[in-house]
């Protein structure tokens, strides 16, 4: 069970868990104590151990239930699977084992008297030689079911059943009963060898969920953001909080390692010379670095909404990690949303943002009447610890660029970046005029897909803000 425990830890690992070395080994020590019997204190004491946040509940119950799918068939729903229990007979076969002091088969002794939490852990037991891990289609139910049956030995069971039956008959128990008592251990029998096969067939479940589900999110990441369906979009936000936590985690690791600080190799020689040159005190440089300032520029047409989306959701997760994030949409008329994520959850704020926003949704873009704007009311507001993240494609309806606009912006700002979820191939043709405005960015990157806008996040994160001035 310590081997199918650890195995559930890895899949919530890969789910995004953040599950330490110390909290898989508090699981283990936990759920020895607690043991298996009750399906429901197990799943509460894995999930105490485990689990840090209450949104990550909905992951662990669904990896918990296919892992562990077979701890809801003890008890009750168990004993069915066994057939019918029949105490008289029960009975007889416990008084013939007991007078007869028998020598039977390990599985004999089980089946004979084991719970069916018990006849699951010798299961467990002789699928580890089964070779499991080659299992990835449902076709080979059936082989692995008979390599697993191959670990046992039926033939000394047949002869241990026999060995009853003369034993029962000896005693004098007439032809029906002899024949009540062999079609219940028969009903056992072929129940064991029906949950062999309930087991592979869970196995198979748990394997193909897992592949599916990163199939699903690779395919989905890799996928062009205007071409997602909803259900799609509905798909990637998970997928976009995920890749949020695991940047903000792989962050916070960096400055716990950071606030250790390297040594100052000056300081510590200096401070050995009395102790003759052997350092018995160690100094540390300790560098200060402030949290960044961002804002987002968003394009809201209809061509670029689900890339907007997609970002605002990243970003307002990340915001941990700046000392202050500001949003702007504009399509052309172009209006702060900050305040609807203070007063809104972040779902919703993005909805509105994207909805319900002061500005025109339905008119042609103006990215340079939106910069224009921009520059001529929120000028002030900027300073160089503030960076810009601009997205849009650019294309502005053969309008005037303005692209004096964004060039002032950017002599009061850290850095612009300019994320495009338009392909490179299409930068400059048309009414594209990306080519006029790329010259003010610091950045620019084609952002067609969540994996691109992941890579692009994770960077201004991890080390543009990192940078001097």
């Amino acid at each position: 069970m310590e081997e199918r425990i650890l195995e559930f830890i890895g899949d919530l690992r890969r789910a995004e868990l953040r599950i330490s070395t110390s909290e898989a080994l508090d699981a283990l020590s936990a759920s020895a104590e607690v043991g298996l019997t009750d399906r429901e204190t197990f799943k509460s004491t894995l999930a105490a151990t485990l689990v840090k946040e209450s949104r990550d509940l909905e992951t662990f119950d669904r990896i918990f239930n296919l892992y562990f799918l077979d701890l809801e068939a003890l008890g009750e729903g168990l004993k069915k699977a066994l057939g019918p229990e029949d105490p008289k007979v029960q009975d007889q076969l416990d008084q013939v084992l007991d007078q007869e002091n028998m020598d039977l088969d390990e599985l004999t002794e089980l089946l004979m008297r084991g719970q069916g939490s018990e006849m699951e852990m010798a299961i467990r037991g002789g699928a580890q030689g089964a070779g499991l891990e080659r299992l990835m289609y449902f076709l080979q139910v059936g082989y692995f079911s008979r390599r697993i049956s191959d670990q046992f030995d039926w033939s000394a069971i047949e002869r241990d059943i026999e060995k009853i039956m003369q034993a029962l008959e000896a005693k004098g128990l007439d032809p029906g009963q002899l024949a009540r008592i062999r079609n219940y251990l028969e009903l056992r029998l072929e129940a064991f060898r029906r949950m062999i096969r309930q087991h592979v067939q869970r196995e198979l479940e748990r394997r193909a969920y897992r592949a599916g589900e990163q199939l699903t999110r690779e395919v989905l990441s890799d996928k062009p953001l205007f071409a997602l369906t909803p259900d799609e979009v509905a798909q990637m936000k998970s997928v976009v909080a995920k890749l949020a936590r695991r940047i903000k985690d792989a962050l916070a690791l960096r400055q716990r390692q950071e606030q250790k600080g390297r040594i100052d190799s000056r300081k510590t020689i200096r401070k050995s010379l009395q102790y003759g040159g052997i350092p018995m005190e160690v100094y540390l440089k300790r560098r200060h670095r402030e949290k960044p300032r961002l804002i987002t520029v968003c394009d809201v047409s209809d061509s670029v909404r689900n890339a907007s989306r997609f970002m605002l959701q990243l970003v307002w997760s990340l915001q941990e990690c700046f000392s202050r994030v500001r949003s702007y949409v504009f399509v052309s008329e172009i209006a702060e949303v900050t305040q609807g994520f203070n007063n809104f959850p972040v779902e919703r704020a993005i909805e509105w943002a994207l909805k319900g926003a002061p500005v025109d949704y339905h008119c042609r873009s103006d990215f340079g009447y939106a910069f224009s704007r921009f520059a001529n009311t929120e000028l002030d507001s900027l300073d160089k610890k503030t960076t810009i993240l601009m997205l849009g494609d650019a294309r502005n309806n053969y309008n005037d660029p303005q692209a004096w606009a964004l060039r002032l912006i950017r002599e009061r700002v850290k850095g612009i970046i300019w994320l495009n979820p338009e392909g490179q191939w299409g930068w400059g043709i048309g009414d594209s005029v990306m080519p006029l405005y790329a010259p003010a960015c610091d950045i620019v990157r084609e952002c067609r897909t969540i994996g691109q806008l992941g890579e692009v996040v994770d960077n201004l994160v991890h080390s543009w803000w990192r940078r001097g001035r």
